[in-house]
């Protein structure tokens, strides 16, 4: 597996003094939301989750990660949205929180995003299906709005 270089999720733009930050793009159902990049440790294929008992809804079980045990949770259930079939598209972002590695199972990874300081501004409302309570903001892609989520919220 190839590795790549993470940027820092803020960045000075060369010449021109203007802060961009650094996504990873990932869909739930129809909706488009973003990670900050640097929050994120990697991307896996959806394999071998182990069922726990007796937890909550959103929580889908854990997996081992080269001898680290890592919960993983269900974002569309955490976030209040329908529970779907899982699909080759479907993976697990590995993020780091203050409470350690936490796996966060998606319909799909879109893509590495950049968006200028200008175009991100703090979440006032719901994007979607996803209350303010889980959004660190709102960033704008050209014509598409996407919810910036709050992986330290998301984990707890």
């Amino acid at each position: 597996m190839g590795r790549f270089r993470v940027r820092p999720a803020q960045e000075a733009e060369k010449g021109r003094g203007e802060f961009s930050y650094h996504f990873i793009g990932l869909l739930l159902g129809a909706e488009e939301y973003v990670l900050e990049i640097t929050k994120v440790r990697e991307i896996i294929m959806l394999e071998g989750i182990t069922y726990v008992p007796r937890v909550k809804s959103h929580f889908e079980g854990v997996i081992n990660l080269r001898g680290e045990v890592v919960p993983v949770i269900n974002l569309r259930v955490k976030l209040g949205m329908e529970a779907a079939d899982f699909t080759p598209r479907s993976r697990i972002i590995i993020t780091e929180t203050e409470r350690g590695p936490v796996g966060l199972l998606v319909d799909a990874v879109t893509s590495v995003l950049r968006l200028p300081q200008g175009d991100v501004e703090q979440a006032a409302g719901a994007v979607g299906e996803v209350s303010a309570e889980f959004l660190r903001g709102i960033g704008r892609n050209g014509a598409r709005i996407v919810g910036w989520l709050d992986v330290e919220k998301l984990g707890a």
